[in-house]
């Protein structure tokens, strides 16, 4: 499935990364907070990179060449700034990914919208008809309503097949009447995809008396000859079959026929549509030099922001960069072969099977045969030469020769920004102790869309790697981003830090709700009981319960589930969770407070909750440091502890059995987490409820195993 980029995509959804069908990508990629692994086509960032969807790329660069910046004067967007950007699943503000499926492109499917719904198309073009009737005035009378007339009746005609012809029964006389006669006659031709006799009725009448036939008839023989080239492109199912499949012929007709008619008619009524299809024929010929060289004009003269530009990035794309029919979409003007170039600096990292390389990788050799081309733009080549040595060569050391210190400007635009952060990457990269203070530096002058949270999060992640991550939670803290600080507090802060966290008032109480959620989860579930005691009272009264499942940095955190929480199961008596928890502090193997928790956990939704056990990638935001110690205590292993623990009791060991089989009810799959356990297991611990417990209530309750 193709997306495609819409109007609001010029000032939005680029920071992090996407699951989405990219441009010059492919699918299935997973959302990662990094600033490493760009090259893949799974990332998306507001830095210009080679993993970028080209689209992005190409928009940066067109801003960066009129000296502007992605948000049109927008210094730093708030929370809710539109994430909608591109038509992708970008990841928005709140780290929530959302798919959109805009209307198609009318270049990108053919079947939907170039071969569609013809009737529909003849049945608008009724006014413009009427209208040129109406203006000649040598026309009789009488045939000007009998052409009328009929025209009606092949708009209908056209939907149903089984009507009586209409052509016939015309009758004129007038040299007028019979070129408008001819234009019904090639048109009906047309729109019964008769492509070869409408293209030869139009071009009959390229020197008709009435100057509308004269030239609307011109326009609609390129029409008809790139549809001809279309027409057996079309498979049974409606999907177009590639440029192979087209008739090559026709195409190079078309492109003839509309420079003939914007020749004659340079200002006509239909020059700018007949511009537009000069780029449709040369894409249905193969001729992509010709192409590219349209594009890069286009592009360069294009207004840098609005609907246009939007609509020509998705095209070129679409056409050019991403084409498989385009032997090398290398030898475009300087944004395209820019584009090009990033592109196939795509290196897919061997062992994550969704990253997506380049079929045909950029070697440095070439990338040198192109300084001529960028004379003009040395910032961009020395950028793309850092970015193959950073992403292909992996000569971090000849990234920072290529790009020098500027992090103490007072603003960037998107090339100035990126070729900063690509340094500081490289930096990183190499481990280089004078990373962390080029970050600070660089925060002063990111001030464009998404740039200062770019910043924050190289900052962040070095502090991970180092061992401060106290320094993101200090007072004052350059690290303001609410998703940077989630995800640290989510997947790396240790107690402490989380606790000092729920008690900042000087953040967002969303932040302070998941800093203590994640505390008292962590708390609960690895052992700490004493400590979950002594902070459930900070739990508000307020404080949501639902929306566990949603549960996310960025998103609100249930933390009320702890306070008011189901804790008992009807026929298994528990205390009430701060007693239960007491009772664990005292006694860690309470087994009936044990089974207690268990219930806590299941009746409250956490099974299968790991969004606080799974660590992210060690190349990630909170994947290099996991300061929380111990692991949680699973159901599966509560139970089967109880039931082989002889000092347990009757009723506790009849409902660890129960609950024991129930946890692979009713899939056979673990839904209690712990070890799984064979179906002869299964079947032994049920044949033993039911021998050792028979006047149980959850004997009686227990009909299956599974």
């Amino acid at each position: 499935m193709r997306f495609r980029l819409t109007k609001g995509a010029v000032l939005a959804g680029l920071l992090a990364s996407s699951g989405a069908a990219l441009a010059c990508a492919d699918v299935g990629c997973e959302p990662v907070w990094s600033l490493f692994g760009g090259s893949q086509a799974c990332h998306n960032h507001v830095v210009i990179a080679p993993g970028n969807d080209s689209r992005l790329n190409l928009l940066a660069l067109l801003r960066d060449k009129a000296g502007l910046g992605l948000a049109s004067g927008t210094a730093y967007p708030d929370p809710g700034y539109d994430e909608t950007g591109f038509g992708h699943t970008f990841l928005d503000w709140g780290m929530a990914s959302r798919q959109w499926v805009p209307a198609a492109d009318p270049l990108a499917d053919p079947p939907a919208t170039i071969l569609d719904s013809p009737c529909a198309f003849y049945r608008d073009g009724t006014p413009a008809f009427a209208a040129a009737l109406a203006a000649n005035k040598a026309l009789p009378g009488g045939e000007r309503t009998a052409l009328a007339t009929a025209r009606d009746q092949l708009v209908a005609r056209c939907s149903d097949a089984a009507l009586p012809a209409v052509l016939p029964g015309v009758a004129v006389g007038s040299a007028p009447g019979k070129a408008f006669l001819g234009y019904l006659a090639a048109s009906d031709a047309f729109y019964a995809a008769r492509y070869g006799e409408a293209a030869s009725g139009y071009a009959a009448l390229a020197s008709a008396p009435d100057p509308w036939v004269a030239e609307t008839a011109r326009y609609m023989q390129a029409r008809s000859e790139l549809r001809a080239a279309l027409a057996k492109s079309i498979d049974e199912y409606g999907f177009f079959d590639g440029i192979k499949s087209v008739d090559k012929a026709a195409a190079v007709r078309g492109k003839a026929a509309l420079a003939e008619y914007l020749k004659a008619y340079p200002n006509g009524r239909y020059a700018a549509s007949a511009a537009g299809l000069e780029r449709r024929a040369l894409w249905l010929a193969g001729d992509f030099a010709a192409l590219g060289e349209r594009y890069e004009a286009l592009l360069t003269a294009a207004p840098q922001d609005g609907a246009g530009l939007v609509s020509l990035i998705n095209e070129a794309d679409n056409k050019y960069l991403s084409s498989g029919d385009n032997p090398d979409a290398r030898v475009g003007g300087l944004l395209l072969l820019a584009a090009a170039d990033l592109k196939a600096m795509r290196v897919a990292d061997p062992a994550d099977d969704n990253a997506v390389g380049s079929e045909t990788p950029l070697d440095a050799a070439t990338l040198a045969s192109q300084q001529a081309s960028f004379l003009r733009a040395p910032e961009l080549y020395a950028f793309l030469q850092a970015n193959h040595a950073f992403y292909v060569g992996k000569d971090y050391a000849r990234v920072l020769q290529l790009i020098p210190d500027d992090a103490r400007k007072a603003a960037y635009t998107p090339l100035a920004f990126s070729r900063q952060v690509l340094r500081g990457q490289a930096l990183a990269a190499k481990g280089d102790p004078n990373e962390a203070g080029f970050w600070l530096e660089l925060l002063g002058g990111a001030k464009d869309l998404w740039q200062r949270p770019t910043v924050e999060l190289g900052l962040a992640m070095n502090w991970e790697r180092h061992g401060k991550l106290a320094q993101v939670f200090a007072p004052g803290s350059p690290i303001t981003d609410r998703m940077v600080r989630e995800i640290l507090i989510a997947h790396s802060a240790g107690p402490a830090l989380l606790r000092r966290a729920a008690l900042d008032t000087a953040r967002p109480q969303e932040e302070r709700d998941t800093a203590l959620f994640t505390l008292l989860y962590k708390q609960l579930s690895r052992g700490d009981y004493a400590g979950f005691g002594s902070n459930l009272p900070l739990v508000r009264g307020a404080a949501p319960v639902d929306g566990l499942w949603g549960f996310g940095p960025g998103s609100a955190a249930p933390v009320g589930l702890f306070a008011k929480g189901k804790t008992a199961q009807a026929g298994f008596a528990c205390a009430s969770l701060p007693a239960t928890a007491a009772a664990l502090a005292a006694n860690p193997q309470d087994i009936h407070a044990r089974l207690c928790l268990a219930d806590f956990w299941r009746l409250n939704g956490f099974d299968g909750f790991t969004v606080l056990d799974t660590a992210p990638a060690k190349q990630a935001l909170g994947g290099a440091a996991n300061d929380y110690p111990g692991t949680p205590l699973p159901r599966g292993t509560i139970y089967a502890a109880a039931i082989a623990d002889p000092r347990t009791a009757p009723d506790d060991r009849a409902y660890a059995l129960f609950r024991a089989v129930q946890c692979y009810a009713p899939s056979a799959y673990n839904g209690c987490g712990g070890a799984d356990v064979l179906v002869a297991q299964r079947k032994g611990w049920y044949d033993r409820l039911k021998r050792e417990f028979p006047r149980s209530t959850w004997t009686q309750k227990l009909k299956y195993y599974w």
